[in-house]
């Protein structure tokens, strides 16, 4: 088995199935795919990026999480404090330990128990107003008391599937006393779900994407190609084309000042199929070639 640290540092963690190999995970009360999973972190965790398969709602014990959303909107939560994901989204977590560890909660719905819920509380359409990617709820003793509960049945090995089922709309319901809007953002959830959008700017953080074409970004990003070069546009002022191009070429430059490999391996790395265009490109930036440039560096 391994941590979530170790795990998340070559892999995007794709939650519930990836927590099951987790050993700072445990699985508390768990039937199928839903179920309540207890998260206690003792490592730093910085940009590791996830996607949940299934509604997810988090909830703080304590330390402060924060999880920033594919539109680089961040949300941090803090102890006492659950927040609720919608399948189909990409999404990066960021916990830095101060003098606690991150202890939470991750509670996954499956769809018949929110069917189920939004039914009891009879909630038929989402409000015009309604449009959070991500609803926070402030909690109180209640939910702490809740969660006390899910840790006795563990203890005494209680699990069936009729006894999951309840806890879950049990959790539901008392998070509505917390926070009315929690069944707009249920029914919304459905709207939203789709093909995760990855948050551009920390994709585009990563040197590794350099070497990837225009197309290849595009569908690493989640985006159509139009939707990409579209947002892209709005995000950083040029065209993905002329990103790509500078950064290529400033990372080229530091290559040459850094490294011993060649022209060639460089141009290659950078994703140059034509090494005598990288020269041309990198000539035309820099009025001098690559060569010439690691000469007088």
């Amino acid at each position: 088995m391994t941590t979530v640290f170790e795990y998340s540092q070559r892999n995007i963690l794709v939650i519930p199935q990836a927590l099951y190999a987790m050993k700072d995970i445990t699985a508390m009360l768990v039937h199928g795919d839903s179920g309540i999973f207890y998260k206690d972190l003792t490592h730093d965790l910085v940009d590791i990026e996830f996607y949940t398969n299934i509604p997810c709602l988090i909830y703080i014990e304590s330390g402060v999480e924060t999880i920033t959303t594919s539109n680089n909107i961040t949300y941090e939560i803090p102890a006492e404090t659950a927040i609720f994901l919608p399948q189909g989204i990409n999404l990066h977590s960021d916990y830095v330990k101060t003098t606690k560890n991150l202890k939470a909660y991750l509670v996954f719905f499956t769809e018949d128990v929110i069917t189920d819920f939004i039914n009891a509380v009879k909630i038929n359409d989402i409000t015009t107003t309604y449009q959070a990617e991500l609803t926070k709820v402030q909690c109180g003793s209640l939910i702490q008391t809740y969660f006390h509960s899910i840790q006795l049945l563990k203890q005494q090995g209680v699990i069936s599937t009729a006894l999951v089922r309840i806890k879950l709309l049990e959790l539901l319901h008392l998070l509505n006393l917390y926070n009315e809007e929690l069944p707009q953002a249920l029914l919304y959830s459905r709207l939203i779900t789709n093909s995760p959008k990855r948050n551009l700017t920390r994709l585009l953080n990563n040197s590794d994407i350099l070497k990837l074409t225009i197309n290849d970004l595009a569908n690493l990003s989640g985006r159509s190609n139009s939707t990409f070069t579209r947002e892209f546009k709005v995000a950083y002022g040029i065209t993905p084309k002329k990103w790509l191009q500078s950064k290529r070429l400033t990372r080229a430059k530091e290559l040459l000042m850094n490294t011993e490999l060649t022209v060639t391996h460089i141009a290659v790395d950078l994703g140059y199929e034509n090494i005598s265009h990288f020269i041309k490109t990198f000539k035309d930036k820099y009025k001098i070639t690559p060569k010439q440039f690691r000469q007088h560096t």
